[in-house]
Parts: structure tokens; sequence; C-alpha cells
């Protein structure tokens, strides 16, 4: 196998939670050509974890948004780029028709996937996935590779699994200075956006957690995306002060920025998967999804402030039925005494 492409094309925090099956591949076949197929903004980090050597990008949602003749262009031109390159092995990690019909029209050698039912005669070899929605999603990556006979290894690991750039250190030092954050202090990352309104938690509660943390003398800072920047302020003005903040688009300075904080505080998202691939203890405000299946670490390092209610999961991304009652009823003093243990935990003592 000397020239194997991976597809993963889905959304940050699936294209995260993927880099162990990558990891595993370099592993296996350290000599390989390996291109990564993923979706942007998650074809930033590729090109610096150290796994492969090309990275392509593919939005697909971009691409549905353009005319039908810039679409067959498009794609016509994605197809054509496969090809070029040959392929002796495809790993598509996708469970999607957009990514099976581009590999098989790319010519993509030995292809294998996921044998869902609209999509397993696009595949040479299709892993089982008669229980697709009860497993976690990354065991459903893990039976992709093991028809290939390789291994992934955890998720969660003291250090982390996926290489920080320099520059991503650089820029942390850099806010770290410009915020007079010291060395003594235990700085917290807060990420309250995610990319549903149903996994969001509320402003106010949100401030009161801020406002006790900040009494027993951590420092906190906010990231998000430049337009959920605007989101910050029903927070910043529940609390009476502003924070800290990095609004940037780009991923590789929020890599420096979690990997120097003591914890990240977040709500089911993309960052918070972030967070934990680069070594940080995460407290996750927990909202709609099943928990089994999006939550591939230790409580240990990586516990979750969750309240049961009988409507999980409910696969809807704004709650019209119960009042949002998963993140209505959990309260700050939950979240801020799970902050509380786990910095108990990962300083021992």
């Amino acid at each position: 196998m000397k020239r194997i492409l991976i597809v993963k094309l889905r959304p940050l925090g699936d294209a995260i939670l993927a880099g162990t099956c990558f990891e595993a591949v370099r592993k296996a076949f350290p000599m390989a050509w390996i291109t990564a197929l993923v979706q942007p903004p998650a074809n930033e980090l590729y090109k610096k974890s150290g796994w492969v050597n090309e990275v392509m990008a593919y939005h697909r949602g971009a691409i549905d948004r353009k005319s039908f003749f810039t679409r067959v262009l498009k794609n016509s031109q994605m197809v054509s780029a496969l090809k070029k390159r040959h392929f002796d092995l495809t790993i598509d990690l996708s469970a999607a028709h957009r990514s099976a019909q581009l590999i098989t029209w790319g010519q993509g050698g030995l292809k294998i996937g996921l044998g869902l039912p609209e999509i397993k005669k696009f595949y040479d070899l299709s892993a089982n996935a008669e229980d697709e929605l009860k497993v976690p999603a990354v065991e459903l990556d893990h039976r992709i590779l093991r028809l290939i006979g390789l291994e992934t290894e955890p998720h969660d690991r003291v250090g982390g699994y996926w290489k920080v750039p320099d520059e991503a250190v650089y820029f942390a030092d850099n806010f770290w200075k410009a915020n007079r954050f010291t060395e003594d202090d235990l700085v917290v990352g807060v990420n309250p956006f995610a990319s549903c309104a149903s996994k969001e938690w509320y402003p106010e509660k949100w401030a009161a957690v801020i406002r006790e943390l900040e009494g027993h003398g951590l420092k906190l800072y906010f990231t998000c995306a430049p337009l959920e920047k605007k989101g910050l302020e029903p927070i910043e003005a529940a609390l009476g002060h502003s924070l800290p903040v990095y609004a940037g688009s780009a991923l590789t300075p929020l890599m420096g920025l979690y990997k120097r904080s003591a914890l990240v505080l977040s709500v089911d998202s993309g960052p918070r998967h972030l967070a934990a691939a680069v070594g940080t203890p995460t407290l996750t405000v927990w909202g709609p999804e099943p928990v089994n299946r999006w939550h591939p670490y230790t409580l240990e390092r990586h516990p979750i402030a969750i309240r049961q209610v009988p409507c999980r999961p409910c696969a809807l991304t704004v709650c019209v039925e119960k009042k949002h009652e998963c993140m209505a009823q959990l309260e700050p003093s939950l979240v801020v005494k799970e902050v509380k243990h786990l910095l108990r935990q990962v300083m021992g003592g």
C-alpha cells in the first residue's frame, strides 16, 4: 500500500476524533503517501498533524449552495484529482453517500467503509453497521480499520494525541502575557457555543459559574468563532465585566491556548474534543445528545455536568416540546462543584 486515501467528510468534532485512525494508519504504513480528504476547518489541523503527506479539502455544505453547473464542476475537479493520485487503498470514515460516490468515481483502489445499506455497494470491504445509532461513534471508525487489521490507541491520554505546532505554543505565550496570566495562575478556557442551540446553556448560568470561579482565584477566558463573538455580550452583561477572548477562525492558536490551560469548560462541541486531543482535561456542560455516543473519554479527566431527563436523546436542534429541560434544570452550582473536583483530580489533591 504505497498511496492511501483517508476520508472523513464530517463536522469538526468527528474529524478530530478520527485523528486516532489517521495515527494508526501512519504507524502501520510509515513509508506510504497518505492523503486526507476532510471538511474545513479540520483541514487546517490535519496539515500540521504529522500523520499525512497532503490534505484535500471538500466543503459539502458550501458546494451544495452553489449553482447546479458549479456543483458539477467542483465535484468533477475533485474526482479528477483523486484519479490522478492512483490510490492503492481508500478508507472512508464518513458513512455518507457523497464520500462513497467520490471515492468510487475517483477509482480509489481497495475501498473500505461502513456497511450502511445505502452505501455498502460502493465498498470492496464493509464493516458491520446494524447497530449504528447505539454504539459510540468512534467504534464505527474502529470497525472500518479492523477490516485491514488495525487498532487505534485511546482518545484519552495524558499529554494528548494531537501534535501542537510551535506557532500555537508561541501564540498562547503571547496571549498569556497580553492578559497578564502568570505561571502560577490556574487558567480555564470557556467555550459556550455549539453547532446548534439545543446544546447551549444560558448566559446567566454561565455568568454565575464564572463569577464563582473568579471568586476562588481562577482566571478565565472565552473562545469562540468570529460569528459567535456577539453571543458573548449577554454573558458579559450578566457577569458585569468582560473576559479575554480568542475569537479567531484559525484552529492552530486554539490548540496552543487549550494546551496551556488547566482545563477547558465547554458545551458539547468540536472545541472540547480539540482540548481533549491536546491532552487538556475538560468539563462538558451536557445537553441533549447521548453520552455514550459522543464521549469516548474517561470521566476522571473528562467529566460531564448533566441532568437526567426522559427526552434525551431528542435529535432536535431547537427544543420545542420539553422547554429545554436538559439544560434548564442544570444549575451553576453543579458545574462549579465538578470544576473544583476536576482541578483536585488533575492537580493531585
